[in-house]
């Protein structure tokens, strides 16, 4: 160490493309402290790694600002930049660091419960016996009654707890549940949250008055003191892993927390990972727990028909509405029609700035792209020939406009992005659905996320087709885990009915009776090709020239190669070109795809890239 002033510190600067840079301090700083720094004529703020010798060149001075990351925070940061190939600036600006003088002995805190039943109790007794453990629990059967006996008991320990959804399309039913047992010590936190409250929650948390942080994976990264308990609810969820740089998968950076700190970690799910359920597997930390809370039934009628508005679909939700019963109905597309395609020469009206075709929005009649969000005006012909233009693939919006003028009377709402822009509408539905306001919901894939709807008779699955024969190797698995999930919300606390649309009946009754059967079926297909028997990386070139791109992609491909061959590792290029979706945003895309039974001899077989024009996926779950 250099003990005598000015002392002089590598610094990361946060969230920002910079390198390790260094500067001078007139006072020893802390590993960890959170620092304001002059950068290119702006000051941004920076964490200090590690002291170091005075450099050659004159350095700016820091200026400390009374925060530090805890060093489990650092731990994480590093372990996050390390495993995810992404630099020590996007790992640590994931983060909310420590304010000076926070609360570090808590209070010990007592709540009134409900008793559990003699399953969850063993459940209970379960997961107490272990420091990490998986409950695979069916839809209904009274997970959250347990996270609730989970959360009392960590703070009846003086000790805190980090409970975390996918989405917060989960977060108003799961917070009223939640705020009627543990009230103001609790706080969720997502990104509907304001600025104002997110600066109280800040305050609350240093103060010692939030016990309990709840919320989509942003809330992993708050300060958060004394923490003795993790939940991951619906663990396998595809929100838990990050789109962007840093591409972190939060529950895999939670495990490897909870395995450091000796924190009690619970994974659940109705439909838990193939991956997530043979690791909980080989350490026996299963619990099964079977049925329904209200001991309801379920009946399923499947339909051979590949056409939306079939007749079937319509005569089962007729019924329904006239029993005075409540469904929902699952589209895999939102808004009217996936795109329009001219019924002449077949072209499809494609986004100028991406590869892929314009969706349809009648209720603003436009036309959109849901990935660089480009809009324009509906056309009255098809732009290449003047042919007519017809729709294909039906959405929610115009399934709910057919829908409509079947059942006149009837009370329909959309229940999918378009619709749902703002937490206020997302709880103003679900109140209002819960309070029988609501006949019938048609939405996407968000009605499955943990909605409790109280009265559901039937659930009418549309489409399912076209995700069962999607590219990716976990579609089987993403697709029947979806159909459970739908499934499961009919008939919480009566029987219920669901209605299946597959030229794939077979598939799906094989399974229906315990979706373990299917994770067995499928862990023994994916051997020796697919996770979680083998480790994935996807690299990603992408720039307005689409000679450069291939440029940047043959060149990481030597790069790569001559690394594998000098360190003699086994990795496998799977293969190597442009992207399923060419261009998006007006940016050429290619990518490279390598595969090894070691992690860590894909980390070094990429280790030359990590300075690379590129961005690297470890453990990737989109390959578009």
């Amino acid at each position: 160490m250099y003990h005598s002033p000015p002392f002089y510190y590598q610094i990361a600067v946060l969230k920002h493309k910079a390198p390790l840079l260094t500067y001078q301090s007139e006072q020893v700083l802390n590993i960890g402290e959170l620092v304001e720094i002059p950068l290119k004529a702006k000051c941004v703020q920076g964490v200090v790694l590690k002291e170091c010798e005075a450099p050659k060149f004159v350095c700016e001075k820091s200026v400390l600002l009374g925060f530090q990351f805890s060093s489990l925070q650092s731990q994480i940061a590093k372990f996050i930049a390390s495993y995810y190939c992404t630099s020590y600036s996007l790992s640590f600006g994931l983060f909310t660091p420590f304010a000076k003088g926070f609360v570090k002995e808590f209070q010990k805190l007592h709540f009134t419960l409900n008793p559990l039943n003699i399953q969850q109790q063993q459940a209970l007794d379960f997961i107490n016996a272990r420091q990490d453990s998986l409950l695979f629990g069916d839809t209904g059967s009274g997970k959250t009654e347990i996270y609730i006996h989970l959360l009392s008991q960590t703070l009846n320990k003086g000790k805190n707890a980090l409970f975390l959804m996918p989405e917060i399309s989960l977060t108003p039913q799961m917070e009223k549940r939640l705020k009627a047992v543990f009230g103001e010590c609790l706080a969720f936190w997502h990104s509907k949250v304001t600025s104002k409250a997110k600066q109280q929650i800040l305050q609350d948390l240093k103060e010692g008055k939030v016990r309990i942080l709840a919320g989509a994976r942003s809330a992993f990264f708050l300060p958060l003191a004394s923490l003795d308990l993790i939940i991951i609810d619906e663990e396998h969820d595809d929100a838990y892993k990050s789109n962007s740089a840093p591409r972190y998968h939060t529950r895999d950076v939670a495990l490897y927390l909870a395995k450091k700190a000796k924190i009690k970690i619970v994974l659940g799910s109705a439909t838990p990972l193939a991956t997530t359920y043979l690791r909980a597997k080989k350490q026996n930390a299963i619990f099964r727990l079977k049925g329904t809370y209200f001991q309801t039934q379920k009946s399923y009628l499947f339909c051979s028909s590949n056409d939306i508005l079939d007749s079937s679909a319509l005569n089962e939700l007729r019924q329904n509405y006239n029993e005075r019963k409540q469904a929902i109905v699952f589209l895999p597309t939102r808004a009217n029609f996936k795109h329009l395609l001219c019924s002449q020469c077949g072209s499809s009206i494609e986004c100028p700035n991406c590869s892929v075709s314009l969706s349809l929005h009648k209720k603003d009649s436009s036309l959109k792209c849901h990935y660089c969000h480009f809009a324009q005006a509906i056309p009255n012909y098809c732009p290449q020939c003047g042919g007519v233009l017809q729709s294909l693939r039906m959405g929610t919006q115009e399934f709910a406009g057919y829908l409509k003028e079947s059942l006149p009377t009837s009370h329909i709402v959309c229940f999918d992005r378009d619709s749902i822009t703002t937490q206020r509408k997302l709880k103003s539905i679900l109140e209002e659905f819960n309070r029988q306001k609501i006949d019938i919901l048609v939405g996407t894939q968000m009605l499955s996320k943990g909605h409790d709807y109280h009265n559901v008779n039937l659930s009418v699955i549309l489409g399912l087709d076209y995700l069962l024969k999607g590219s990716d190797y976990k579609a089987r698995e993403k697709t029947l885990s979806l159909m459970f999930q739908l499934s499961g919300r009919s008939g919480r606390k009566e029987n219920g009915r669901v209605f299946v649309q597959t030229l794939h009946q077979e598939f799906f009754t094989k399974f229906l009776g315990d979706y373990g059967e299917f994770l067995e079926e499928e862990l023994a297909m994916r051997k020796h090709l697919y996770p979680p028997f083998v480790r994935l990386a996807l690299v990603h070139f992408a720039h307005k020239n689409e000679e450069k791109a291939q440029e940047l992609l043959q060149e990481a491909l030597k790069i790569v190669k001559i690394q594998i061959n000098t360190e003699s590792l086994v990795v496998e290029i799977v293969g190597s070109g442009i992207a399923p979706i060419p261009r998006i945003a007006n940016k050429w895309r290619y990518m490279i795809m390598l595969r090894s039974k070691s992690s860590k001899s894909l980390h070094l077989a990429l280790l030359p890239l990590r300075s690379f024009a590129c961005e690297i996926d470890i453990d990737p779950i989109e390959f578009l």
